[in-house]
């Protein structure tokens, strides 16, 4: 039966948390929300702007360079282990069956963890808005990271996050000797953009790394 995790502070082994190690599937949800355009380009703008959000999976290697980025520009890995199913422009856009509530993800990701290349040390899951909105004025959301048996690793509400949080360092896989390492990051970034979200990642992960000793 599908379980939820609810650990604020998870960190373990993909197998200690109970989750299968053959495929992961990280994903967002979101109820369709309208921005109002502000000052004057209020009265002449029309069309309402909505709120877009996006994921992207980042693969590292050892010193923490970036190997590969998959997001709404580039759907696959050049190793189609991981795969991207398409891009949500504002959380409707995508059929009956892909709103929020609805049977399936508006964005998902899959990760083919038996399909990694050897020399990927690293992944990041991250999340941005697109248009710089706030992931807190979104009516509902939520995103989550579950196995192909509907075992819910954990759910980040995105009405929960700091106000002005446009960037989301989500979680963090470690590969292991046999097995990955997963930490649930919840960190907001300073990034405006996925591609440069990638990059202070990368930094974060440098600074994490031990230091060689001398001999």
């Amino acid at each position: 039966m599908p379980t939820t995790a609810s650990l604020p502070l998870l960190s373990d082994s993909l197998r200690e948390l109970g989750l299968d190690a053959g495929t992961l599937f990280f994903a967002l949800n979101y109820e369709f929300t309208k921005i109002e355009p502000k000052g004057m380009f209020k009265r002449f703008k029309k069309n309402q702007s909505a709120i877009d959000i996006d994921l992207a999976c980042v693969l590292y290697d050892d010193n923490c360079t970036i190997s590969d980025i998959v997001w709404f520009k580039q759907l696959r890995d050049k190793a189609e282990s991981v795969k991207h199913q398409g891009d949500s422009l504002n959380g409707k856009d995508r059929g009956e069956q892909a709103m929020y509530l609805a049977p399936l993800d508006q964005e998902q990701i899959r990760l083919y963890l038996d399909k990694i290349p050897a020399h990927i040390t690293h992944i990041a899951m991250i999340a941005n808005s697109y248009h710089g909105h706030p992931f807190s004025r979104v009516k509902k959301g939520e995103i989550h990271l579950s196995d192909d048996e509907g075992n819910r690793c954990f759910e980040v509400n995105l009405k929960q996050l700091p106000r002005d949080c446009t960037t989301l360092w989500v979680a963090h896989l470690r590969r292991e000797v046999d097995d990955w390492h997963l930490t649930l990051q919840n960190l907001p970034l300073p990034a405006e953009n996925l591609a440069t979200a990638a990059q202070q990642v990368a930094h974060e992960l440098a600074r994490a790394l031990p230091i060689p000793q001398a001999i």
